[in-house]
């Protein structure tokens, strides 16, 4: 081939920030085919990271706070996908942060080409900020589409807490209607002659709960202070909530007993207040 046309070319190549780019995206996109949501995620965030650490290793040059963060996330990675993980560590996206090679490693000179490189022809900031740049913004839109694909995630104790809340009140609003109904029909008051550890029992089957002993029957500790087992203040909720219920059915008598215990607690709340 004529010397011109090796000239040609040569400007005819992309500038190397851009073509490292194109080829980063390919490798990614190819090998987060072999993992799920999930762990696609997972790799995203790693990847990210890398490109936020190659950006700041070209500057700083610190291979023990930088490079090393890296190869401790890729070992966890390893020891947490096994076999798994083979597809993605061999794209070698270590190989990017090697700036005096990564160009020929992903061929963008010819073996000759790069044996004739004079040193000041290799990476330069500007070719980094296209890089680095350029992958943050690929990422960040991955990234996005795939949390708006997940279920909702909350951490456990998120999730625990918010469960036993819901669990407590519902079971609270529960126990009132049952009071109530009781009361109203039959005149069987919570504390009245009727044994507590009867009524206790029979709430237990009514709700679904299985009994064990009264000792850990949470049923049974709110039982023995009906209606006033809370806060003046939660009572007041608990009793709104509950009352429409029976407002439905026009069961009078019992929105009647609601309206008045309704009224002291709301009385006890101001006072609470002062």
């Amino acid at each position: 081939m004529p010397k011109s046309e090796d000239k040609d070319s040569k400007e005819r190549k992309p500038r190397k920030g851009v073509y490292l780019s194109d080829i980063a995206l390919k490798e990614i996109t190819e090998v987060l085919t072999h993992y799920d949501t999930e762990q696609k995620i997972e790799l995203i965030e790693h990847l990210q990271q890398i490109f936020k650490e190659i950006a700041e290793y070209y500057k700083t040059n610190n291979e023990e706070s930088i490079y090393r963060g890296y190869s401790d996330r890729q070992q966890q990675l390893l020891k947490k996908y096994g076999k798994l993980f083979k597809p993605f560590a061999n794209k070698r996206f270590d190989n990017y942060f090697d700036f005096n090679r990564i160009l020929s490693i992903k061929n963008y000179y010819t073996a000759e080409e790069y044996n004739q490189l004079e040193s000041n022809e290799d990476l330069i900031e500007q070719d980094i900020y296209e890089l680095t740049t350029s992958m943050r913004n690929f990422l960040d839109g991955e990234l996005h589409f795939l949390y708006l694909d997940r279920e909702p995630q909350f951490s456990d104790t998120e999730s625990d807490s918010r469960e036993e809340n819901d669990k407590e009140s519902t079971e609270m609003q529960q126990l009132l209607a049952l009071h109530y109904l009781l009361k109203a029909g039959f005149e069987i008051q919570a504390r009245g002659s009727n044994s507590v550890s009867d009524m206790t029992q029979l709430a237990h089957m009514l709700l679904g709960k299985k009994f064990t002993n009264l000792q850990n029957s949470s049923i049974y500790k709110k039982y023995k202070k009906l209606p006033n087992f809370d806060s003046p203040s939660q009572l007041v909720k608990d009793l709104k909530h509950i009352r429409p219920y029976f407002e439905k059915l026009d069961l009078q008598s019992i929105v009647d007993l609601i309206n008045k215990d309704l009224k002291t607690a709301e009385s006890d709340k101001k006072n609470a207040k002062k």
